[in-house]
């Protein structure tokens, strides 16, 4: 017996149960998909070098959605606190 059958041999005597911790499909299928989805909304960050290294570190919300505001409405310029 080669060993790929014997590894589908022990895959098919294997429990099939699934984990307790995981959904099945049927559970998924039964959930409303309209609470599913939720809109990316946008985030910015900006580089800063530590130990010779790039970091992106995030601005926070408040100056993040600043940011794209500015962006989108085609201004080059925007007040944000570094902190």
């Amino acid at each position: 017996m080669s060993s790929v059958q014997s590894q589908q041999e022990q895959l098919s005597q294997s429990d099939p149960s699934p984990s307790p911790n995981s959904c099945s499909s049927f559970e998924l299928i039964d959930m409303d998909a309209g609470s599913l989805y939720e809109p990316v909304s946008p985030h910015w960050f900006y580089c800063k070098i530590i130990d010779s290294k790039e970091t992106w570190i995030p601005f926070n919300s408040e100056d993040s959605q600043q940011l794209e505001e500015a962006y989108n409405s085609g201004n080059l310029h925007a007040c944000c606190n570094f902190g």
